[in-house]
């Protein structure tokens, strides 16, 4: 399974536990003795007495908010909520790594199609990572061509992010990459 595939079961799984969070009320419950109002980025926290709560407005569908909400909350109903605060977190610090090794995926496949295309990256990206403070173009001279500057500046800007770069785009060159397919490589090897 590709990390893409991975990135969007963790997403699921985190917006499906968002969604049935313990002590999250669908609706305004007019029978309860409401403890606290919090205003919110995207509405307002109803804490009852007995610590259940919701929000107003409550849109489950727009998710980025809905989550927002929700860690908004964490500072109000932690003690009361700790286990599925705790697991709120994992799931979230899991998407977002996830999301992070699907960028490097696509980071990498973009280095065999690209390469392929433009042989000259073959020995234009070792030299860029090994000095990325120079302009991309610089690697490319005497006719830089525009995606594969792209491509350069991609792998540049994410090494912060992505230090394994460093030692898997090299394996891709070789073709010994077990992330991608990179069988086509060991031909630039020969020549």
């Amino acid at each position: 399974m590709t990390y893409a595939e991975q990135k969007w079961r963790a997403s699921e799984e985190k917006v499906r536990f968002a969604k049935a969070f313990p002590g999250l009320l669908k609706e305004k419950d007019s029978t309860k003795e409401v403890f606290k109002t919090v205003p919110l980025q995207y509405g307002k926290l109803i804490i009852y007495a007995d610590y259940t709560f919701t929000f107003e407005p409550l849109d489950e569908n727009d998710v980025p908010k809905f989550v927002a909400n929700l860690r908004e909350a964490k500072a109000h109903l932690y003690e009361y909520h700790r286990q599925a605060f705790d697991k709120l977190d994992e799931l979230t610090a899991s998407d977002k790594e996830l999301r992070r090794l699907s960028r490097l995926e696509k980071l990498l496949g973009a280095v065999v199609n690209n390469t392929i295309e433009f042989p000259e990256l073959y020995d234009a990206i070792p030299k860029c990572l090994a000095s990325p403070s120079e302009p991309a173009e610089v690697h490319l001279q005497p006719n830089p061509n525009i995606k594969a500057v792209r491509l350069l500046n991609a792998l540049r800007n994410n090494l912060p992010d992505m230090p394994e770069l460093l030692e898997e785009v090299p394996k891709v060159l070789n073709g010994t990459s077990t992330l991608v397919a990179c069988e086509r490589f060991k031909e630039f090897l020969k020549s």
